[in-house]
């Protein structure tokens, strides 16, 4: 009876759990479907841009499918729609030394602007060869002078603000521009991610230069500077991954074991330089060490991390990703993501 009640004994555990083991399961299935349908279309769609108020962290804006959002209640209020409507804005650049200009780029109408904090907008396009808008850059000493990467036919600049434009493309033999930064030390230094590498100007965008040894013949998607030393720069391609740079774009390399993911967005931990995040077809994933080494940090089911952006202003920064399901954010590396919106209505 002994022998046999401690094979049953066994055997009733190992059966609890497996029952046990189904049924976390079946509950972490069924968390992720409430989740993603919570998050998913219909609603305010998929949300290509996301930007911070500079000082109050509770406001915040995105670019989603039916417009212009914007929160005062950090995602609370259901992120009501400014304007814009089907527009679908897909960056957004908000002046740091007057948060009531912003600057919305959209995939097929151009750039507007509001100087009343999205309350209203006005087309600014005078000059702008190409409606098709990939990025933003304002000036971080004087937000009169906008830079614009567009679709096809390069970089264009305003120094009134956005009355008129400029197009500035000297030296860009490759006019897909897929991202700009620009250099917060030596603001006359920009880098623009195109469909064939890297460019580097250092006098404001009147001449480009590519280096055929540098970061070329590549598929340049998100570049990102080190918020501690604006030499280090990041690239995320695809479908090679990512590259780091070192030197001020002179020169480039792949990680130790490089991230093969094709590369959507990029943040860098303002806390903790060493921490990159890239977002990829195949969830958001995480370095600690520069870019050599990447796991997991969530979100696996989403096909599109079209943008990764920190707050520096919380404890800890808290990091946002705006892509399929809306937008969600993280404090604690990726283990745990919260949905703030845009959601359903």
């Amino acid at each position: 009876m002994g022998p046999l009640t401690d094979r049953s004994s066994i055997a009733n555990r190992l059966v609890g759990g497996m029952k046990k083991g189904v049924l976390l399961v079946f509950a972490t299935i069924l968390s992720g479907a409430c989740l993603y349908g919570q998050m998913g279309s219909p609603g305010h769609g998929e949300t290509q841009a996301i930007a911070l108020h500079p000082t109050n962290p509770e406001i915040m804006y995105a670019g989603a499918a039916k417009g212009f959002c914007k929160t005062l209640e950090g995602g609370n209020d259901n992120w009501p729609v400014y304007g814009l409507d089907t527009f679908s804005p897909r960056v957004i650049a908000v002046s740091q030394s007057n948060p009531e200009i912003i600057y919305a780029g959209t995939y097929e109408m151009g750039i507007h602007k509001s100087i009343n904090g999205a309350r209203s907008w006005k087309a600014v396009n005078n000059g702008i060869a190409d409606l098709r808008i990939r990025a933003l850059l304002l000036h971080p000493q004087d937000d009169r002078i906008v830079f614009a990467g567009t679709e096809g036919n390069g970089v264009f600049k305003t120094v009134d603000g956005g009355n008129s434009w400029k197009e500035m493309n000297s030296g860009l033999f490759d006019k897909v521009i897929r991202t700009l930064v620009i250099d917060p030390e030596a603001p006359d230094t920009l880098y623009a991610g195109t469909w064939h590498g890297v460019y580097t100007t250092e006098d404001g965008a009147k001449n480009w230069s590519v280096d055929p040894d540098g970061l070329y013949d590549v598929d340049v998607r998100v570049l990102a500077l080190d918020p501690t030393d604006s030499k280090i720069i990041y690239a995320g391609t695809q479908p090679r991954g990512l590259f780091r740079s070192m030197d001020g774009g002179k020169t480039w390399a792949a990680g130790a074991e490089p991230l093969t993911e094709h590369i959507e967005s990029m943040a860098i931990d303002p806390a903790n330089s060493s921490h990159v995040y890239v977002g990829t077809k195949a969830g958001v994933f995480i370095s600690k060490d520069k870019g050599d080494h990447f796991t997991s940090a969530g979100l696996r089911w989403s096909n599109h991390a079209w943008c990764l952006v920190f707050d520096p202003k919380t404890s800890p920064p808290t990091l946002y990703y705006g892509g399929v399901g809306g937008v969600l954010k993280t404090i604690n590396e990726g283990h745990w993501w919260e949905v703030t919106g845009p959601k359903i209505r």
